[in-house]
């Protein structure tokens, strides 16, 4: 759980976030890479048996999925991770249950697709299978 005191670092790379975590002598309860699709695609490319990635920080994602409307004007979107069952390294991803998600969370997550200023959404984890 995030303290006052939790230490939050911030990176412009990809490879110094990674280097970070790497050469940590402490525990990190979690990390996130909050993308753009570029970060995100590099990051899914990453094998998780990669030494340059610890497999906690590749083994879910946590998605607030767009229902509708379709938003035909944007020009950039998440990879489609779904596309191939498999990676380079032979893992796939699976959707989990709501219920996993809000234990993950450690916090209530809004079941089901939810309705926003005409926007209709559904927060989802996926998980790599190994």
């Amino acid at each position: 759980m995030l303290t006052p005191n939790s230490p939050i670092y911030l990176h412009s790379d990809l490879h110094s976030a990674l280097k970070r975590l790497s050469d940590s002598d402490k525990t990190i309860h979690r990390s996130f890479i909050i993308g753009g699709a570029s970060v995100y695609a590099e990051v899914l490319t990453l094998s998780s048996a990669s030494h340059l990635i610890p497999p906690a920080i590749s083994d879910r994602i946590l998605l607030t999925r767009i229902m509708s409307p379709a938003f035909e004007q944007c020009d950039v979107f998440m990879p489609d991770f779904r596309a191939d069952k498999t990676s380079k390294d032979g893992v796939g991803w699976q959707r989990a249950p709501h219920a996993d998600l809000q234990a993950w969370a450690e916090f209530e997550v809004p079941e089901y697709v939810q309705e926003e200023n005409g926007v209709q959404y559904e927060f989802q984890m996926w998980v790599r299978q190994s």
